[in-house]
């Protein structure tokens, strides 16, 4: 018996190391999808700010925009954020929330005095993108784990294989992600004709996000009772520390249509991102005879992504104190590559298996001039990058805004979005896949001094 298990410790080892926390398509995808970007005046309007960018918020927007400026400018900006999932799984509905409160960015704008025209320049950080998720599950289920899988242990049938599947089990679940996707940028924009004005931003790109699962896969009815296949629990631990970094650049343009229109346009440069990850996995098998073996693993990993340009473009047109603005940008995710030879067979499944996208920002703003506020409303309408999807997976934000002007030098602005979409996340302890239901809440609080 000893012998037959020591066997089995081996092959499930194997299984085990071939299966391990292994890069996919969505590892390159998530880097930079769902991306909302930063302002609460931009935001509050829905993100339709590429035919605005008339603050510092343009280095990310609109570079060519910052020329518009004509005042020294210092902003910093925070931010709140609310995620909600309400998770099915095998009939079984949970819901879970996670919050987290970040320093959003922070930067400065100088425009430089000229005869004629406008030269400004800005730097700054920003926060981009959140990695926060949560989800939480449970319920009985037949499928198993590809995680665990016994072959050949009987000496007198080699072909034999005995796992995890067929019967019912219980299985529960946790994972949460935190982290973000930041920008350092330094940007210069000046006016190359009386209506039109160019700026390029150059960007250095940081993240980290910090993911956590905890499974637990029980034989509740004791259907596996015969040896070696005498399961009786499995757990297992699982923790996935990565770091990003990358370099780019932006071009912007704005063009003035008489004094009521503006016209913006982006470019974005292809990028390579720099990843690295720091992973551990502790795994604990339980049989009905009390015995237990444990897995522990740990390593480390490194391999590069590729993406492609970024297209984006956007028009306002101010009708007295109403601003109405629409703006869209394009990504095509099929072109995102890794750039590192052990993963570079997966780069067929981006061309199978994701699309060129148009995200959509539509905003308005209403001036009231006896207080120096302005309202705002927005809607983002961001698709998934998969093809083929269910619509309800497209991701729609409503947008809220508020801003006043305090001594005509102190401005605050507030914002408030509200998203929601659904998705199915699968991996290799629960292939038959948690339906998610999110909502996605986030405030912000934008100070900016213009002097």
């Amino acid at each position: 018996m000893i012998k037959i298990l020591n066997i089995s410790l081996l092959l499930i080892i194997l299984v085990l190391l071939s299966l391990s926390l292994a890069q996919g398509t969505y590892d390159a995808i998530r880097i930079t999808d769902n991306e909302l970007g930063f302002g609460a005046r931009a935001l509050g309007m829905g993100g339709a700010y590429v035919g605005v960018a008339d603050d510092y918020s343009a280095i990310y927007w609109n570079p060519g925009g910052l020329a518009q400026m004509r005042k020294m400018e210092f902003w910093m900006e925070l931010s709140n954020l609310n995620y909600g999932n309400s998770v099915e799984f095998q009939g079984n509905v949970k819901d879970v929330s996670t919050s987290a409160t970040k320093f959003n960015s922070i930067g400065f704008t100088f425009p430089i005095p000229t005869y004629r025209g406008s030269l400004v320049f800005a730097f700054g950080y920003q926060r981009l993108k959140d990695f926060e998720y949560q989800n939480e599950f449970s319920g009985i289920s037949a499928e198993g784990t590809d995680r665990l899988s016994f072959s050949g242990v009987d000496p007198d049938n080699p072909n034999d294989i005995y796992d995890f599947f067929g019967r019912d089990v219980e299985k529960t679940g946790y994972a949460s992600d935190d982290g973000s996707i930041n920008q350092w940028s330094f940007a210069g924009a000046v006016d190359v004709s009386p209506t039109a004005s160019v700026g390029l931003a150059l960007n250095f790109w940081t993240g980290k996000s910090n993911y956590l699962q905890d499974f637990d896969q029980f034989d509740i009815y004791n259907n596996f009772d015969m040896y070696p296949a005498d399961f009786n629990e499995y757990i297992e631990n699982r923790k996935i520390s990565s770091k990003y970094s990358s370099f780019n650049a932006k071009f912007g343009a704005l063009f003035k249509v008489g004094n009521q229109a503006r016209i913006g346009l982006g470019i974005e440069s292809p990028q390579t991102f720099k990843v690295k990850e720091d992973y551990s996995s502790d795994g604990i098998l339980y049989f009905d005879n009390g015995e237990n073996f444990t897995f522990p693993e740990e390593g480390n990993f490194e391999y590069n992504v590729k993406i492609p340009f970024r297209f984006s473009g956007g028009v306002s047109v101010a009708l007295g104190k109403i601003l109405l603005s629409g703006s869209t940008k394009y990504t095509d995710w099929s072109q995102v590559k890794f750039d590192t030879g052990d993963l570079n067979d997966l780069n067929r499944n981006f061309k199978t298996g994701y699309r060129g996208t148009f995200k959509l920002n539509f905003g308005a703003e209403l001036g009231i001039p006896l207080y120096d506020s302005q309202i705002r409303a927005g809607y983002i309408y961001d698709p998934t990058p998969l093809k083929n999807m269910p619509s309800d997976n497209n991701r729609k934000y409503l947008t809220f805004g508020l801003g006043t002007l305090i001594d005509r030098m102190f401005k605050i602005d507030i914002a408030y979005l509200r998203g929601t979409w659904k998705q199915t996340t699968y991996d290799d302890l629960t292939p038959e896949g948690t339906f998610e239901d999110i909502t996605y809440q986030k405030l912000l609080l934008n100070f900016a001094y213009r002097f």
